[in-house]
């Protein structure tokens, strides 16, 4: 679809089912999309979750391709699946946009349709509407053999973190600043900004092993307290483990002085990282331990108590 072009509702959805129904067949589906509804089929017990995107406040046009834009909102739904000790199956995929933004469409959807693939989930379905602004929801469906919630922290477990977090901080903070992206590591930092890349098989590897897992996209220090507040217990962290890091060298690099990029580390959002808590550090790889569960409440760095107000939250 071409910008200014005219078209009506029935073909752009052929166009943008034809991109989604060209992935991978899926077992579970039984009636597939183009019906009023989906029929699907799980095994296992079934997780599902939501999550909604609006431009201008999640994403940036002028940052990012339609491409990256579809892999971003669609990385946010299958982290949070993969969060509950999941595997994403399916996806319904609901756009509202204005007509200037029609020629997005095809590329918005081949970014979906890519990060989907990377797990071998499969769009079932959505809807088409208009809308002021670009708005993309999605909605996950996954299936799991044992769920693993924020309330399953125990006194003496390790706290592991997939990655570090802070590089979509950096990198927002290079689009802000206008920066010349010039160097690999400033390019690496946007590029986990505008289509953050999740090692989904890594989160799978780990799923026997963890007793209390969440997903930080608002921010570690208001992630760790969520696990805290579920589960009834303090989490100590340190900030050797995070500083010591082999990224934060990359962060240091964005930000004026450690103490910045320490505070992009706690308290950046949409990294998509995944805490976690374990009695088997050692059985878990790929993971680093950044601190320790304790008896008590919230959160504590270096022994020192951190309020929970620091982080990414929406404000009306």
């Amino acid at each position: 679809m071409k910008e200014g072009e005219q078209v009506r509702e029935h073909e752009v959805l052929n166009r943008i089912r034809e991109i989604f129904d060209a992935t991978s067949a899926h077992r579970g589906i039984v009636v597939g999309n183009g019906d009023d509804g989906a029929v699907i089929s799980l095994p296992d017990q079934t997780v599902v979750s939501t999550d909604l995107a609006v431009e201008g406040v999640h994403f940036r046009i002028d940052w990012s391709s339609p491409e990256e834009i579809g892999r971003k909102v669609t990385a946010a739904n299958l982290a949070d699946i993969c969060a509950m000790g999941g595997w994403p199956e399916f996806l319904l995929v609901a756009v509202a946009f204005p007509s200037r933004h029609l020629h997005l469409l095809e590329g918005l959807a081949h970014g979906i349709a890519k990060e989907a693939e990377k797990v071998g989930a499969h769009v079932i379905g959505g809807d088409l509407s208009q809308g002021s602004e670009l708005v993309i929801s999605i909605t996950a469906i996954g299936s799991t053999k044992k769920p693993i919630l924020r309330s399953g922290a125990k006194i003496g477990d390790a706290v592991v973190i997939s990655h570090l977090p802070g590089s979509s901080a950096a990198g927002l903070t290079l689009l802000s600043k206008g920066i010349e992206i010039t160097t690999d590591h400033a390019r690496e930092l946007v590029s986990q900004h505008c289509a953050p890349e999740i090692d989904y098989s890594k989160y799978g590897n780990a799923f026997p092993f963890l007793n209390c897992a969440t997903d930080i996209s608002d921010g570690l220090i208001v992630d760790a307290s969520h696990i805290a507040a579920a589960s009834s217990v303090a989490l100590e962290l340190e900030t050797k483990s995070l500083t010591s890091h082999p990224q934060f060298e990359k962060l240091l690099k964005v930000f004026d002085g450690s103490d910045s990029a320490l505070t992009a580390v706690l308290t950046g959002g949409e990294d998509h990282v995944l805490l976690a808590t374990t009695s088997e550090p050692e059985k878990i790889e790929g993971f680093t331990r950044i601190g320790t569960v304790i008896s008590g409440h919230g959160i504590f760095i270096d022994e020192k108590r951190r309020e929970m107000e620091s982080g990414y939250q929406h404000s009306w």
